[in-house]
């Protein structure tokens, strides 16, 4: 099959579909290298709604909204519409996604997983901090789309294709996006990602909730939890309805209770036997608060994409390998003010008989030489663990167009016995000293860490002041 593209070009594609959709069909093309999607005709009832519907693929795929239009980076990201399908029909073409990649629901249950790893081998299925790496690109793919204003309107475990042995995601189904003021949303989303108020349609259909940027953070909050700990939030033993149809709806709508509530224990789950608090650094458990318990059924209170980007990718700062050979997490986040021990199969942290738990604090705007606490952001020292220019620059965050090469690394030396820190590209690392006032640490240099000691990471009035402490294991 050929297809005519809006600048009169065309594109040689298998003739038959590989895969449909409620609104059309899929197709491969013959380069292997795009997939193109063709408009049912009950799509395009009338003149009016093809021009509407490509006017808005115009919008999307242009500057005003495209989300990839000149940087790459984006590209592996998202399957956005690249070009407009005039003929055999309205359509669009978009990259296709890497090889590997599955949908994310395959990775989320017990059963799914079993299945994945019958298929293509265990090792397919990752390891926890590959699970982690997925929530943070997720989380950066709607921080990415809220930017620029668009609501993807239906989040969920099949328009996330995942490769978590490869860290890769990738959203689809991106040119249903709404466009505001223009385009409104064709779908409420899929049930068990949809929002609450976008539930209680169906139990109160007089509610006219619409799909927003705020249902979509409900439904990215839904899907790192379950990512992260193989169960759903809101799905527990509570019954709400005889009819079972019922029962689901007001089960994630009307009355949705999280599953971990820390005071309305009537929808607990038994089943489950680590909870978030011992898995989470602080800053993450209270995401987890905002998403479930306080923004579950006030939308305005729902966690940002941003502050999950954020707060995830520190949580990797904190995350160190667990003992235990056959432990299923593999790795787990050590808390200071928790054992030091793996949450999931409770083995002691003994490789070592002492940690260093570096504490970030950022300067103080207006005032030089004066520092605050950042969030409570700590890095849990691990040898070989490394420090990049996010850490050291307080306005600096990891992505694209960031230097992500390791800027300084910690090193344990068996045999004194001794942590240190090694500076390999930061330029006005001191060590501050009461007596002396400081002692340079330029590039190629180590410095001791000890209990008590502070580390400025650059200027004063943009970069981090790290406290150090030191964490007894044994």
């Amino acid at each position: 099959m050929i297809v005519t593209l809006a600048d009169g070009s065309k594109v040689e594609c298998e003739d038959e579909d590989f895969a449909e959709g409620g609104e059309g069909k899929l197709y491969w093309d013959k380069a292997g290298t795009h997939v193109i999607k063709l408009y049912r005709p009950e799509v395009i009832q009338n003149i009016a709604e093809y021009q509407r519907r490509e006017a808005a693929l115009q919008k999307i795929i242009g500057p005003e909204y495209s989300v990839v239009l000149g940087e790459p980076y984006w590209d592996d990201l998202f399957a956005w519409p690249k070009a407009i399908i005039k003929n055999p029909s309205l359509g669009l073409t978009m990259l296709r996604a890497p090889k590997g990649t599955m949908e994310l629901r395959w990775f989320l249950g017990s059963k799914q997983r079993q299945v994945v790893a019958g298929k293509h081998g265990p090792e397919k299925l990752g390891k926890w901090t590959n699970n982690l790496s997925l929530a943070i690109k997720m989380a950066r793919v709607v921080r990415r789309m809220h930017y620029r204003g668009l609501c993807h309107s239906d989040l969920s475990f099949r328009n996330f294709l995942v490769d978590p042995q490869q860290n890769q995601v990738v959203l689809i189904d991106c040119d249903g996006l709404v466009v505001p003021g223009f385009l409104p949303p064709n779908v409420l989303g899929t049930p068990m990602c949809m929002a609450p108020e976008l539930m209680a349609r169906i139990t109160s259909p007089e509610k006219k909730v619409d799909p927003s940027s705020q249902t979509d953070l409900h439904a990215l909050s839904t899907l790192i939890y379950w990512l992260l700990f193989r169960r759903h939030p809101l799905i527990g033993p509570k019954v709400h309805h005889p009819d079972p149809g019922l029962d689901e709806a007001l089960g994630l709508g009307e009355r949705a209770l999280f599953i971990e509530h820390p005071t309305d224990k009537s929808n607990h789950n038994p089943d489950v036997r680590v909870s978030y608090t011992s898995m989470l650094t602080p800053a993450v458990q209270e995401l987890v608060e905002k998403a479930f318990i306080l923004g579950l059924h006030n939308p305005a209170r729902r966690p940002s994409a941003a502050d999950w980007e954020r707060f995830l990718v520190r949580m990797t700062d904190s995350i160190v390998p667990c003992q235990n050979t056959r432990c299923p997490l593999g790795a787990f986040v050590l808390q200071p003010q928790r054992p030091a021990r793996c949450p999931a199969c409770n083995t002691p942290l003994r490789s070592l008989p002492y940690v260093p738990i570096l504490n970030f604090y950022r300067p103080r705007r207006g005032r030089k030489g004066h520092f605050q606490n950042d969030r409570d952001y700590t890095m849990v020292g691990w040898h070989g663990r490394t420090l990049h220019v996010w850490h050291a620059d307080a306005a600096q965050t990891p992505g694209p167009g960031v230097d992500h090469n390791p800027k300084a690394m910690l090193e344990f030396d068996h045999r004194q016995g001794k942590w240190y820190l090694r500076n390999t590209d930061l330029p006005d690392v001191c060590l501050l000293d009461d007596v002396s006032g400081h002692q340079d640490v330029s590039p190629g240099k180590r410095v001791e860490l000890t209990h008590g000691a502070r580390l400025l990471l650059g200027p004063p009035h943009q970069c981090r002041l790290v406290y150090v402490q030191m964490l007894k294991l044994k």
